[in-house]
């Protein structure tokens, strides 16, 4: 969640955490406190958690209208795609997401292999971080993902730089 930061004034102002995704949510200490009893795993993220409580499946995803990306897509259990160098990527499906860009950090996951950030799918890397970050004046950018994204499977603790990714 959000992290407290005093201001010269010595008020509590919001700020944002390494996690932060599109969207902050206040909530008291009981919610938290139910949200964090409702905790599976320590991997868990509270999106994951509220979306498991919430019964929001990747059926009721909205997806953006994009084309199929070049040579990849969703596969079974996940996404794939054979990079420039003519490896095959597979990210298996609950593989977290990560993007920093202008000192925003977004967050999503691989959900029936589709790029899920802030509740959209997206087909490829790309246009899930284009979509959802700005220049710091607000402009839309057009960035290769490969070079932005942050990948960790299930079952690691490892955040590896998608185009730094080697498959199992």
């Amino acid at each position: 969640m959000a992290k407290s930061k005093k201001s010269k004034s010595g008020k509590k102002k919001a700020g944002k955490d390494a996690r932060s995704d599109l969207l902050t949510v206040d909530v008291d200490l009981d919610v938290h406190r139910a949200i964090e009893a409702a905790r599976q795993s320590f991997d868990e993220s509270y999106n994951q958690i509220l979306r498991r409580l919430l019964r929001i499946d990747a059926s009721q995803l909205h997806p953006v209208e994009t084309s199929r990306a070049k040579g990849g897509g969703a596969a079974d259990g996940g996404w794939s795609k054979i990079d420039r160098f003519g490896r095959s990527v597979f990210l298996p499906d609950g593989t977290d997401l990560r993007a920093a860009y202008a000192g925003r950090t977004v967050d999503g996951e691989i959900i029936a292999g589709m790029w899920v950030v802030a509740g959209h799918a997206y087909n490829s890397p790309s246009a899930a971080l284009n979509a959802n970050v700005r220049t710091r004046d607000g402009n839309p950018v057009n960035l290769n993902g490969w070079r932005h994204w942050e990948v960790k499977v299930p079952g690691s603790d490892t955040w590896i730089r998608l185009n730094r990714f080697e498959p199992a």
